[in-house]
């Protein structure tokens, strides 16, 4: 016949043995009463011990100099107007039909090898012209012409002739 594991047995001796530990943990023989009354009254609250006083800085020392700020001023707008002519002069170095194509290149691609939209990088100047000029004027040149149409609204002749330009340098 098997044995069975009696867990209330097990739950009861194990309680036994735990208190008979804390018992005897408790009688150690220890007097702990003793060693507090002897102790130094520092070392019963570590929060008496005195503290420093805080010292107050120097309020002159927190702010700069009125020179100090206005050389700081100066060397920004220095700065600035550096980098604004820095931006400047990449802009001006952009051609004006690279700058036009950007809005381009989400369906027609950054080389104009066509995606969404078709291939251009194959088409010749004065026919990429010719289909933003109908685009432009509204006519219904394919599925894409809702697209393309409000595209074409915003672009000058010049805009046309400079995106045509650029396409073609990009084969």
């Amino acid at each position: 016949m098997k044995k069975r594991f009696n867990f209330k047995a097990t739950a009861m001796i194990s309680t036994a043995i735990l208190g008979s530990a804390l018992f005897l943990a408790g009688c150690s023989g220890d007097n702990d009463d003793a060693k507090t009354a002897q102790a130094p009254a520092a070392e019963q609250n570590t929060m008496a011990v005195k503290q420093p006083a805080p010292m107050e800085a120097p309020k002159e020392a927190l702010q700069p100099a009125p020179a100090a700020i206005e050389e700081v001023k100066t060397a920004v707008e220095e700065k600035v107007a550096e980098v604004k002519e820095e931006v400047a002069e990449m802009v001006a170095a952009t051609p004006s039909g690279e700058k036009a194509y950007a809005t381009c290149v989400g369906c027609h691609g950054s080389k104009a090898e066509g995606g969404v939209g078709p291939r251009l990088n194959n088409q010749s100047a004065a026919d990429i012209v010719a289909k933003l000029e109908k685009y432009k004027a509204g006519e219904q040149m394919g599925p894409m012409t809702g697209m393309m149409a409000p595209m074409a609204t915003g672009l000058s002749s010049d805009d046309m002739k400079s995106i045509a330009e650029y396409v073609i340098t990009l084969n």
